[in-house]
């Protein structure tokens, strides 16, 4: 009965050593936590000439990463909420966003 109980008690410590281990204090001091990464919506200005649109403003200033053009678009009417009834006039300032990853997300 010794025995059962000794080879008992020393697999439960096996146990709790490999769960401290392996999910406890150890591999928490071990691992640096991770900085949270923000985006934020950078943009340029741009001057409108005759016949411009959107598409031709999109195409001539393309995205650095994978965007769809929707999410594209709706960005753009985040920064010129004047623009979502009125169409360009040449020579208006309109603000055209640009993806950028910032430093800390390019991990």
């Amino acid at each position: 009965m010794k025995i059962f109980l000794a080879t008992i008690l020393l697999l439960i410590s096996f146990y709790i050593v490999k769960v401290d281990l392996f999910e406890g204090t150890i591999p928490l001091a071990y691992y640096p936590a991770e900085e949270e990464c923000i985006e934020t919506l950078d943009y340029i200005a741009v001057e409108i000439v005759g016949g411009d649109t959107i598409y031709s403003l999109f195409s001539m200033y393309p995205a650095a990463k994978s965007v769809t053009f929707t999410e594209r678009l709706n960005d753009f009417y985040t920064l010129n909420p004047h623009l979502s009834n009125q169409s360009f006039l040449a020579g208006e300032q309109v603000l055209l966003p640009v993806y950028i990853t910032p430093a800390q997300c390019k991990n």
